[in-house]
């Protein structure tokens, strides 16, 4: 494995560990705006709410999918240390 597929896969791991979370609560956000735009409901507790809820659901529904990257990542990368130590 060489220090470019090391970034590479690091960028791999983040974007599964973290684009689930970061699409629920673009969707939920969006979805929330519109809903207090068309009821006038200017409360601000109510998104925060909302998003949290959001993000205990899908990382209990999706947190092992999650996980898969990010276990393959440092599994690769820890095999690959000793070849990137020594050069």
């Amino acid at each position: 494995m060489s220090e470019a597929a090391v970034s590479l896969g690091a960028w791999i791991a983040f974007g599964d560990l973290a684009g689930p979370v970061l699409v629920a609560m673009l969707v939920l956000g969006l979805a929330v705006g519109v809903l207090q735009t068309a009821t006038q409901i200017r409360e601000q507790s109510i998104p925060f709410v909302v998003k949290l809820a959001g993000i205990a659901v899908i990382t209990t529904l999706a947190g092992r999918l999650m996980m898969g990257g990010v276990e393959d990542y440092a599994t690769r990368l820890i095999v690959a240390l000793p070849g990137l130590v020594h050069g």
